[in-house]
């Protein structure tokens, strides 16, 4: 397999020259046409206006092959995400060239690994989370449970005058888009200088669509339960 390259390191793109198949031979007719496709294919993402599906989709696979150790934990990629960032810390550790059963040792190796959930492993401390609780147990709890709670699930409030809504242009902390901004900048230092720009624009257009996503949902709901 072909080592990496220092273009291809630069771009963010390593984890390509590590699944190559090519010879080990810097400065080859393949190695030339494949750092030339990656830099116009980069080129091409950049000029994609902010909002376009194809440049967040672009650059979210930009980032996940610069940084795939930011991804270990995702529910979709992560199994691969671990694979390249054992092999990425592997190069840098040795100066053997990555062979096939090193790829394949990888990606045996993520498959057996357990993933992390900060909600399940740190945040939930409740000590029925690996059992359920006995049949003594649900008893007493429901024993304790008070007997004159009100049931006012379902009620809705009907206010009898029209609530203006409140200015908050200027209160400090709610500017979206600006926090958004500042926390894919911090998140985005590991990332070669080049691919930054394009991995905060991302970010900052994913949180601007979750955002309108749930905007359209409460309205959908709002109209729903005006509609009775």
């Amino acid at each position: 397999m072909a080592g990496i390259r220092k273009a291809m390191l630069e771009m963010g793109v390593a984890t390509c020259c590590m699944l190559c198949d090519a010879p080990d031979a810097p400065g080859s007719a393949r190695c030339r046409k494949c750092i030339s496709d990656h830099k116009n294919m980069r080129e091409r993402v950049s000029q994609l206006p902010p909002e376009s599906l194809a440049r967040q989709w672009s650059t979210e696979l930009l980032q996940m092959l610069a940084r795939p150790n930011s991804y270990e934990h995702d529910d979709n990629h992560g199994e691969w995400m671990s694979v390249y960032a054992q092999l990425l810390h592997g190069q840098k550790s040795k100066s053997k060239t990555i062979t096939q059963a090193d790829v394949e040792d990888a990606f045996a190796a993520a498959r057996h690994k357990r993933k992390v959930n900060p909600l399940r492993d740190i945040a939930n401390q409740s000590k029925w989370k690996d059992s359920a609780p006995t049949e003594d147990e649900l008893r007493r709890l429901s024993a304790e449970l008070p007997d004159n709670v009100e049931d006012v699930s379902g009620i809705r409030t009907v206010p009898s005058k029209n609530i203006t809504k409140i200015d908050r242009s200027e209160r400090p902390g709610e500017d979206y888009e600006l926090v958004a901004r500042i926390q894919a900048s911090a998140s985005s230092q590991d990332a070669p200088d080049d691919l930054q720009d394009i991995i905060i624009d991302l970010e900052v257009g994913e949180k601007r669509a979750k955002r309108k996503e749930w905007s359209d949902i409460v309205e959908d709901i709002d109209d729903f339960i005006d509609s009775d």
